[in-house]
């Protein structure tokens, strides 16, 4: 993707770029402009979405057609009369401008001959003020018919109140743009790079980006030409987080504006930019209400909802092109103006604004509070910014002693994110044992938790509950402390001591306690929904999927966005697979991607294998071939949680599917060489999907494979998982297997169990009434690959028992899943041929109630023709006449 050498062609190339995702607004702004019923259009949104790139975009779209006047709002303040006209007025002859009357004609005659008959556009930024008089000159343009608006404003009560009139009553459209989202960025920058992109890059690009399609070009061009932006396996992804790129053209439009302002403008911008976010009611007292009035009229500062009230800079670039010029002498005094304690939330800072301002002021060496440090690195950890808060860990310096362990946990949090497990125990490891044995009951709880945690990951350092088993007996040891403290740092000892059974799938000697705890009285609310999450993944593996799915559905109503909680859709996940819901895991995680965020750059191979897996199991294979690459391409750059073995075997499942014999092989011998512990979940679906490709793929052990893991998984009491496994096994199938899953099928609930119990009893029975009865459920899940087992276990078992009427029903089916499944998971004994185009066109004539004259006429053939085909038609269908044809074809 080499940049023109020209700069007006690479304007051109970006702003063709940018609209490629603005279509819709980029229409409708046009649509306005062109509508004789309007005044034009006003485009409006925040800073840095492409306002003039729309406007000129617009202009673009109309080009010769119309007469493009660009003009400007004034600078200064008061602005001068006419300002915003300055270059017109500069042409009008000598005494034109005598009167207002005569400038106003003057100024219409002037713009009619410079457009000789084509429509005049004003082109009108409203990024400064602007004059009564030149507001006059412009409505009577518009009003007389002379010109039309096309307005620039961050806001639309930002124009004049003459203006802003014209907008209510819907003689000016309004165009509002907002930043583009994750959607919008994949779509662009796929097109940008031509192939398939990772949505851990999406994610970081869209970040870098700022939600501003016009900077997408630049920004992926930059990194590809870095190295930073490569493909792997076919797959666009980064080696790193993107960098803002410094001394853009518009960091230098941004500067001008700050230097322009007036003395105490700029020192309110340049407190804001320090301190991120201030009370007003304080910022008030500093410089004074008129000033601050004025910079919110003018869209420079916003105050949010918050209790606090706070102020903060609109722009957040200018924030940060404002602090790189301001000496550290000059940031310590506004520092201590500001007088920020050790709460964020107290000052009114939200998480990432607490972040930059601990990271700013320890560049330029400034006083940072130690209490503040490890806020800032829970912060960041939290915000899914590991490197961010080891960063901010290692430049603090010498801690307390008070905040050595807390600063610790977060070290050993954010090397856990990062994937660096031994690490991160290293760093707990290394506390002093007299340090540990000093603290208090809720500390000493989350130290035995994160260390449960990491081993779990790493069983060959020692085991997961000892940790906990070491908190409960210090606990003993102190029966004098705080009733409450003990309280909450026992929830956290339980906690953790169910997630480290179910990191095992041990959940059976689990469920009694967890059902117990989930709905425990005088708990909190945190430990409730944790514990809820944990007994509804538990049952949807131990054969209670419908009360797993009542669960789940009841947290999600609990909480609105719980897209955003990583342990939710873990568990969602986890219990709509074991229901066969394979959509609604689907459309849970593409929305987990489409959010966006920091946290796919650690998090999207994830998000992505969860996103096909579904697919791949309903049989799905093409449409999961694509997020299953990303997935792999990504945790094979960052294994996230060990899931790169599952991302493999899935893949392979996927590949065997389509009849890439050779893909699917090599995918499961990645598989099988990828090591490392990972959750009951990850080992499963990786188990099941490998036993799958190889039975694809006619691997005679395949079965033997698969029912040896599903004897573990009912041993252990995961019957949904065992049932699985077994009927994935039974294809032809046996006796043994039939009455296998049949017998797990009633230890279990849900429509998939009870589909799968239902094709077993027909296979057994050799029933194809029943087994079309099952197809036609598979059918309404939009199980396509247990569809297509039905209808031709169905063919064979109906042509055995010389059912013509069911043979054909079946035959139909298939006829159709041909079409959708690039291989059918079972082909029949005698399969019967598929009808061909014609045929099929004359069945469906013929069932409709045409004659053989009627279809004769209407496709060109003769009559003897088409009773030539109808009999092959009735002869593969297996009926008598054109009333067996209804509802076959």
């Amino acid at each position: 993707m080499k940049a023109p050498a020209d700069p007006t062609e690479r304007q051109a190339e970006r702003l063709r770029w940018a609209m490629l995702v603005r279509q819709g607004e980029l229409e409708s702004a046009t649509r306005a402009l062109k509508d004789p019923s309007t005044l034009g259009t006003v485009v409006t949104g925040p800073p840095g979405v492409g306002k003039s790139f729309l406007a000129s975009a617009v202009l673009s779209s109309l080009g010769t057609s119309v007469y493009p006047l660009r003009l400007r709002t004034s600078t200064t303040r008061p602005p001068l009369a006419y300002a915003c006209l300055g270059a017109l007025l500069a042409r009008l002859p000598h005494g034109a401008s005598s009167s207002p009357t005569g400038l106003l004609l003057a100024v219409e005659r002037m713009l009619r001959e410079d457009a000789a008959g084509r429509p005049v556009v004003l082109v009108v930024e409203f990024g400064g003020a602007i004059d009564e008089a030149s507001v006059g000159v412009l409505l009577h343009l518009l009003l007389s018919g002379t010109a039309r608006l096309l307005a620039v404003a961050q806001r639309a009560t930002d124009l004049p109140a003459d203006f802003l009139r014209l907008v209510r009553r819907g003689r000016l459209v309004e165009t509002p743009l907002r930043g583009i989202g994750m959607p919008e960025t994949r779509r662009l920058v796929s097109a940008l790079v031509d192939g398939r992109v990772a949505s851990s890059a999406v994610g970081e690009l869209h970040h870098a980006c700022g939600g501003n399609p016009a900077e997408v070009q630049g920004i992926v061009r930059r990194e590809r030409a870095t190295g930073n932006l490569h493909k792997r396996g076919g797959v666009w992804t980064l080696e790193a987080a993107i960098q803002p790129e410094q001394g853009s053209g518009t960091d230098e439009i941004i500067r001008a504006r700050w230097a322009r302002e007036p003395q105490d403008v700029r020192e309110v911008i340049e407190h804001l930019a320090v301190a991120r976010r201030v009370p007003i009611a304080g910022l008030a007292r500093l410089f004074g209400s008129e000033v601050l009035v004025d910079m919110e009229d003018r869209g420079i500062i916003a105050v949010d909802a918050s209790e606090h009230r706070c102020a903060y800079l609109r722009e957040l670039r200018m924030a940060e092109l404002v602090r790189e010029r301001l000496g550290p002498d000059r940031h310590r005094e506004l520092a201590s103006l500001a007088s920020l304690g050790g709460a964020a939330e107290e000052f009114g800072l939200d998480r990432e604004d607490l972040v930059s301002y601990v990271e700013w002021s320890l560049d330029i060496g400034s006083k940072v509070g130690p209490e503040l440090v490890v806020q800032a690195a829970r912060v960041a950890v939290s915000l899914f910014e590991p490197l961010r808060a080891l960063e901010v860990l290692d430049r603090a310096g010498a801690l307390p002693d008070a905040l050595k362990v807390e600063a610790a946990f977060h070290r050993a949090s954010a090397l856990s994110l990062l994937e660096r497990k031994e690490a991160a125990l290293e760093v707990l490891d290394e506390l002093p044992d007299d340090a540990v044995e000093r603290l208090d009951p809720l500390a000493r709880a989350r130290y035995a938790a994160a260390k449960s945690e990491l081993l779990s990951w790493l069983p060959e350092h020692g085991k997961a509950r000892e940790p906990l088993e070491a908190a409960w007996d210090a606990f003993a040891r102190t029966p004098d402390a705080d009733a409450g403290a003990l309280r909450d740092a026992a929830e956290i000892l339980d906690l953790a001591e169910f997630r480290a059974q179910a990191f095992q799938g041990d959940f059976l000697p689990i469920l009694d306690a967890l059902e117990a705890a989930s709905g425990r009285a005088g708990s909190s609310a945190e430990f409730r929904r944790e514990t809820g999450l944990l007994l509804a993944q538990g049952w949807a593996a131990c054969g209670r999927e419908a009360d797993a799915a009542a669960l789940i559905a009841s947290l999600g109503l609990s909480a609105p966005q719980h897209v955003d909680d990583d342990g939710y859709v873990a568990a969602a996940f986890a219990v709509w697979i074991a229901n066969g819901d394979w959509k609604r895991c689907v459309d849970l995680c593409e929305r987990y991607v489409d959010r966006g965020g920091r946290r796919l750059s650690l998090r999207g191979g994830l998000a992505e294998l969860f996103l096909a897996l579904p697919l791949v199991i309903a049989g799905r294979a093409s449409t999961a071939l694509g997020p299953l690459l990303n997935a792999v391409a990504q945790l094979e750059e960052f294994p996230a949680r060990n899931a790169l073995r599952t991302a493999y075997a899935a893949t392979a499942f996927a590949y065997a599917q389509i009849g890439d014999t050779g893909e699917a092989q090599r995918c499961l011998e990645c598989a099988r060489a990828a090591t490392g512990s990972a959750p009951w979940l990850f080992v499963y679906l990786a188990e099941f999907s490998e036993g799958m490709a190889r039975r694809w793929l006619g691997d005679p052990h395949a079965s033997e494979f698969l029912l040896a893991h599903a004897a573990e998984e009912e041993a252990a009491g995961r019957v949904s998982a065992a049932g699985t496994e077994v009927f994935g096994a039974s294809i032809p199938g046996t006796e043994r297997e039939f009455l296998w899953v049949e017998r797990l099928a009633h230890r279990r609930q849900g429509p998939l169990a009870h589909l799968m119990a239902s094709i077993s009893a027909a296979s057994r029975r050799k029933d194809p009434e029943a087994l079309l009865g099952a197809a036609e459920v598979a059918y309404g899940m939009e199980l396509d690959e247990l569809e297509a087992r039905c209808a031709a276990l169905a063919l064979d078992f109906a042509r055995d028992r010389s059912d013509s009427a069911a043979a054909g029903r079946a035959q139909t089916r298939l006829d159709r899943l041909t079409r959708v499944l690039p291989m059918l998971p079972l082909v029949p004994q005698v399969p019967a041929p598929v009808l061909t185009e014609r045929e099929r066109q004359i069945a469906v004539m013929a069932a409709s109630g045409a004659t053989n004259r009627d279809i004769a006429d209407a496709i060109g053939v003769s009559v003897r023709t088409v009773e030539g085909h109808l009999y092959q038609v009735f002869l593969k269908l297996g009926v008598a006449s054109r009333s067996g044809l209804d509802g076959l074809v």
